[in-house]
């Protein structure tokens, strides 16, 4: 794309009559330098929607809030994550140490989809994210405020959103469960064993 880009540039950067930049090449020619701009900015966002850097640097609990702050400026849903450590967090890079790669962006993973049938389906004006990792296990939840499901629901198996979170959490060997809470919404509540998860 940026080899495009960058032919594209030297031929738009010849120096033309303006009757010659009214021919329709020359407008074809802008546009498509336009779509390629879509398509490289469009890359960089999948990219880092992919794995984020900050998920490398900062540790999953700071991935987690940089997506819930890029959920809610696009979303406009209000997203808060909160670290549900017993004792208290000094150092949230700390509580990442001992999560491997697969760990943290599987989780990652599920928060994104977590937060997707939110904007969808809930009709929620606000969603709570608690992370705690522990001694012995790692656990996410995700609260909205928004309809809930009706009694008795079975979802679908259209419902790929839903399979790939439970696939993803089936080969952590952990567990996903949907309840609603206290006031109503929807809940997902992850809990992966940390024996499946730590490094050597």
């Amino acid at each position: 794309l940026a080899a495009l880009k960058l032919r594209l540039s030297h031929l738009l950067a010849f120096e033309l009559s303006e009757e010659m930049k009214k021919t329709p090449l020359f407008t074809r020619l802008e546009s498509m330098s336009q779509i390629l701009d879509s398509a490289i900015a469009a890359s960089r966002r999948i990219v880092t929607d992919m794995r984020p850097e900050i998920l490398d640097n900062l540790g999953l609990f700071a991935a987690l809030k940089w997506q819930a702050e890029q959920f809610q400026r696009h979303a406009n849903i209000e997203c808060r994550v909160v670290c549900a450590h017993d004792e208290g967090c000094k150092n949230c890079k700390d509580c990442d140490y001992n999560l491997n790669p697969m760990l943290s962006i599987n989780l990652f993973r599920i928060f994104q989809e977590a937060l997707t049938n939110v904007a969808r389906h809930s009709d929620a004006s606000s969603v709570k994210v608690e992370y705690r990792p522990g001694n012995d296990e790692v656990f996410l939840s995700v609260s909205d405020n928004g309809c809930g499901l009706p009694e008795g629901h079975i979802f679908a198996s259209t419902s790929y959103g839903m399979r790939g979170m439970r696939e993803r959490v089936w080969q952590l060997g952990g567990s996903l469960e949907f309840d609603s809470p206290p006031g109503g919404g929807l809940r997902v509540t992850v809990r992966v064993p940390l024996s499946a998860a730590c490094t050597g």
